[in-house]
C-alpha cells in the first residue's frame, strides 16, 4: 500500500552483527557509528554478544564521538542482565548522548549455554522487562512479583528520560505479536521478501488490535543482511553469514521461512540440531533461495529494488546489517548504501 510520502518519514539504519565486536576494537566501532553519522543515517545498532566487547561501553564510546544519529542495542535480553540493570544501563546511556537512546530487545541466546542459561518462556520474559524497565524510567519505586522477572521494593536513583523508545527485534510470530501490544517499534528481523515482510508485520498488527493501540504507536522496522558488490557470487555467499546465525539463534522454530515457502534441508538441520558453529559449513548447506528471501546481494540498483518492494509492504525504518565480501572493511557496503541505494529509494517516493 502506498500513501502521500509526507505521511511516513522513511529512515535508514546501519548496525553491526555480533561478530564485528569480536572483529573490531571499540575506537572502531565507535569511527563507524561516526561515520554512519556523516554519511546520514538515523540510527546506529551495536550487537549484544557474550564473550565479545561490551555492548554498553561501545555505545558510550560511540556516544562521545557523535551528536545526531540514535544509539540502539540489537540486541541485548531479559537474561543475561536482570532488566533492573539494563533500566540503568540504557538511561545512562540516553543521559550522555542527550536522548538519542533506544533500547533494542529479543529473546537472546549469546552466552546461555556457558552460563547455565536457559531461555524460558521468552514472550513473558520480554513482556515483564518491559514492565519493570518503564516502571523504574518513569521513576516509581517498584515491587515486581513477576513469573520470570522479579524486582523487590527498588528504584532508579537518578532522574532520567521516562519515554526512551522500546524496540522488539523477532522473527517469531508471537514475540512480533508481543511487539504489537507492548512495544515503541519492532525490527523484523531478516526478512527481506516482501511476502516474508507482510507476514511479519500482520503479526504486529495482531497485536496492536488485541491491545487496542492505533497503528501509530508502533514504528515497523526491517533489519536486512546486505552486501553490495559487482561480485554477485561473492556477495550471495558472504550474506550466508548472517542467514547462517539467525537459523542456529532460531532453531528449532522457523515459521518464517515456511511463510516463504522455505524448508530447512535435511543437511543443513543436522548441523542446526547439533548446534553447529562452524559458520563455513552453515553457510554451504544453505540454499540460494534463502539468500532471496533473507538478505540483499548484488550491485546498488538490485539491493534498492528490494528495498523498495519491503517498503512498500510496510516498513518504515530500513536498518542495513552489513557484511561485506571483504569481512575487515564494513565500509565497502555501508558507504554505497548510504550514498546509491537510499537516494534510488527516496526518489521512489513508495511509503508503507
Amino acid at each position: 500500500m502506498t500513501r502521500d510520502p509526507s505521511a511516513v518519514q522513511l529512515r535508514f539504519g546501519a548496525g553491526l552483527l555480533g561478530h564485528y565486536s569480536r572483529a573490531y576494537p571499540v575506537e572502531r566501532v565507535a569511527e563507524l557509528g561516526a561515520l554512519c553519522e556523516r554519511l546520514g543515517f538515523d540510527s546506529y545498532w551495536v550487537a549484544d554478544q557474550r564473550w565479545m566487547r561490551d555492548v554498553w561501553v561501545s555505545l558510550t564510546a560511540t556516544a562521545l564521538r557523535t551528536s545526531r544519529i540514535r544509539l540502539g542495542t540489537r540486541v541485548t535480553d531479559p537474561y543475561v542482565r536482570h532488566p533492573a540493570l539494563t533500566a540503568v544501563a540504557i538511561a545512562s546511556l540516553d543521559e550522555l548522548s542527550g536522548g538519542r537512546a533506544i533500547l533494542g530487545l529479543g529473546a537472546g541466546g549469546s552466552g546461555f549455554r556457558e552460563m547455565g542459561i536457559e531461555r524460558m518462556k521468552p514472550v513473558t520474559a520480554l513482556r515483564e522487562a518491559i514492565e519493570l524497565i518503564r516502571r523504574l524510567l518513569a521513576g516509581e519505586s517498584v515491587d515486581y512479583p513477576g513469573e520470570l522477572v522479579r524486582f523487590r521494593r527498588g528504584a532508579l536513583e537518578f532522574a532520567t528520560r521516562r519515554d526512551i523508545p522500546v524496540v522488539l527485534v523477532a522473527r517469531g510470530p508471537k514475540i512480533l505479536e508481543l511487539g504489537g501490544r507492548v512495544a515503541d517499534g519492532v525490527m523484523v528481523a531478516s526478512l527481506a521478501s516482501p511476502a516474508a515482510v507482510r507476514w511479519g508485520v500482520d503479526h504486529v498488527q495482531a497485536g496492536l488490535r488485541r491491545a487496542g493501540r492505533p497503528a501509530e504507536a508502533v514504528e515497523l522496522s526491517s533489519m536486512v543482511y546486505t552486501s553490495i558488490s559487482d561480485d554477485g557470487p561473492a556477495a550471495r555467499w558472504i550474506v550466508r553469514r548472517g542467514i547462517a546465525a539467525a537459523l542456529v539463534g532460531s532453531f528449532p522454530n522457523y515459521d518464517f521461512l515456511a511463510v516463504s515457502g522455505l524448508a530447512v534441508p535435511p543437511e543443513l538441520w543436522r548441523l542446526l540440531e547439533t548446534r553447529q558453529t562452524d559458520y563455513p559449513r552453515l553457510m554451504a548447506a544453505i540454499p540460494d533461495a534463502f539468500v532471496d528471501h533473507l538478505g540483499l546481494a548484488g550491485t546498488p540498483a538490485q539491493c534498492a529494488a528490494q528495498i523498495e518492494r519491503i517498503v512498500a509492504a510496510g516498513i518504515q525504518h530500513v536498518v542495513l546489517a552489513p557484511l561485506p565480501v571483504d569481512e575487515q572493511r564494513v565500509e565497502a557496503v555501508i558507504e554505497p548504501f548510504a550514498r546509491e541505494v537510499i537516494p534510488r529509494v527516496r526518489a521512489a517516493g513508495i511509503v508503507a
